[in-house]
Parts: C-alpha cells; structure tokens; sequence
C-alpha cells in the first residue's frame, strides 16, 4: 500500500510538473527582435496569409523597400500545370493580389522562382539571396510559434554575411500561457517540436 501511494505521488507530481512547465515550452519557441530598417522583408513559406498581411504592413510602414515571397510545394506541381498547359491558382498568386490591395507596387514583390520544402533548405536559399545582392539586413517574417527555429536556421545559413531580423506576424492570435486549449495554437507548438526531432535523424 505504502508502494502504490508514492507511486501515485510520484505520478501526481509529475502531471504537476508537465502542466507548469507548458507555457514555458511555448516561449521558448517565440522570438522577436526590434525592429530596422532593412533591405528586404522576406516571408517564410506557408499556407499561412497572416504573414503576407505582417510583410505588407511592414512595407507600409517603411521598414524595407522589397518583399521576397518564398514559395511552400503547392497542391498542383508547376511541371503539372506546364504539361496540361492549365493556369491552377496557387498560394503565391493569393500572396501577391493581397499585397496588391495593400498598394505594395508589383515592382517591390520579388517571387522566388523555386520551391523550398523545408524551413532548412529556405534559409539556405535566403541567405544566398541576400549574399548574392549585398543585403546587410533582412527582416524574416514567420508564424509566432516558428520564429526561434527559423531565426536560427536562418543565421546558421548567412554566417555572419547579414543581420537577421526575425519578426512574427500580428495577425495570429497566441496564448503561449494556453496554447494547449486552443487550435490551431496546439498543432503548431507540437509540429514544431516535432520539427526540431526529424532533424536530429536526418
């Protein structure tokens, strides 16, 4: 008897723990740096618009003279649509007439031309960008809950070329103190999680 019960203790200090520590897990994913002026504002692939809404505030509010739209694998492949020869609307044509109705000028929106799958292989094309044209300062425009990865990702990649700001969209609502009783706010914390454990086996 005396076994089960501090079993049992054992077990409800451990459920206590877990429970404490859950808004911290949260936090420990969110960055955000002060904002600067900066040569391009660049916004993370994703099925997520609330980050085309952040990069075209931003621009509004005079922060970089650019915006780079990096592009998610769309549910239709390019060499799909090239084949059939059929015009699919895809997230990047979704990107760019929003920020059209922001009045960013098309001629300050620069799409990449190529697919990235992974947050890993963008910050691999980011920094090589902004190598290539001399950008000194960037500012990363990500979801809340994706900012600590990306941010270090993204570093990682430019050695030192360019300073990296990394900013989270607005738009999107976060309780760090709650993230486990609200949706999608669950989903993302766990993904990224179990983001940072596929990388340690690939």
């Amino acid at each position: 008897m005396r076994r089960l019960l501090g079993i049992l203790v054992v077990l409800a200090l451990a459920v206590v723990g877990v429970r404490l520590s859950m808004p911290y897990m949260a936090k420990r994913l969110m960055r955000s740096d002060p904002l600067e002026r900066a040569d391009l504002i660049v916004v993370l692939g994703s099925s997520q618009l609330e980050r085309t809404l952040e990069a075209g505030k931003l621009y509004q509010e005079g922060w970089a003279p650019r915006i780079l739209l990096l592009r998610s694998p769309d549910q239709v492949r390019d060499s799909l649509r090239d084949q059939l020869g059929i015009h699919v609307p895809v997230f990047l044509d979704v990107q760019e007439s929003v920020l059209d109705q922001m009045h960013v000028p098309p001629g300050a929106v620069i799409a990449s031309p190529h697919t990235q799958d992974s947050t890993r292989t963008e910050a691999v094309a980011i920094a090589a960008y902004a190598r290539q044209l001399g950008y000194r300062r960037i500012i990363i425009v990500t979801s809340p809950y994706h900012t600590v990865r990306a941010g270090a990702l993204i570093e990682r990649a430019a050695k030192g070329s360019c300073q990296v700001i990394v900013h989270p969209d607005r738009f999107e609502e976060v309780d760090p103190n709650r993230w486990w009783l609200r949706f999608p706010e669950r989903y993302d914390v766990v993904r990224e999680y179990l983001s940072r454990i596929y990388v340690l086996f690939w």
